[in-house]
């Protein structure tokens, strides 16, 4: 997405916002760590739909190291 290409469709309409998760009436993303204040980038496919979120807040990143589990990684 960050290359603005969408890894889902393959289409070149990818849009992005800071903060931009929140949505007037709609989409809101809770999480325990993730409190007011995060800096994050949200990206959007307007073909798709496709939706990402990229946290860019280097000290909410360490905590969710230190207190979320690890996805172990598989080859496909």
């Amino acid at each position: 997405m960050k290359n603005g290409i969408c890894p889902k469709c393959g289409a070149a309409s990818v849009y992005t916002k800071k903060r931009g998760a929140g949505f007037e009436g709609g989409l809101y993303i809770h999480t325990s760590i993730l409190t007011s204040g995060t800096d994050y980038l949200s990206y959007v496919c307007i073909t798709c739909g496709y939706f990402e979120n990229y946290i860019s807040d280097e000290d909410k990143l360490r905590q969710v190291a230190e207190k979320w589990d690890q996805v172990p990684p598989t080859k496909p």
